[in-house]
């Protein structure tokens, strides 16, 4: 079911599953090395039906637990779930999908599945 809605706001973009929205630590020789990931806006990237991805509120925030909506411009569908490791509500997102997270989620992101 494809959706309407349009968004202006700072993006969290990936393609792939997302065992926790928080983020990855990873031993290196050095020490310690963490990804977060973040929301953020890029080069003003145009998402379908008029959708981009903009400075706004939210860049630079933690993805987990922030996000309020989204948009599926993969080929495949997407699960967004309230635990990490996917696990408890979701709500799927299928290719075309732009909407807002059920109420369960909303807010309470913290892992995602590409179906």
């Amino acid at each position: 079911m494809q959706n309407s809605g349009v968004f202006y706001s700072s993006c969290f973009l990936t393609n792939k599953t997302e065992y926790s929205h928080e983020g990855y630590s990873v031993s290196t020789p050095s020490g310690l090395y963490t990804v977060l990931y973040q929301f953020d806006y890029g080069s003003d990237f145009e998402l379908h039906v008029g959708s981009a991805c903009r400075p706004s509120e939210g860049s630079g925030e933690s993805v987990k637990n922030n996000a309020a909506g989204g948009s599926n411009e993969d080929t495949a569908s997407h699960r967004v779930f309230y635990n990490t490791g996917y696990g408890g509500t979701y709500q799927t997102y299928y290719p075309g999908d732009i909407k807002n997270l059920i109420s369960a989620l909303k807010n309470e992101n913290a892992s995602s599945k590409r179906l």
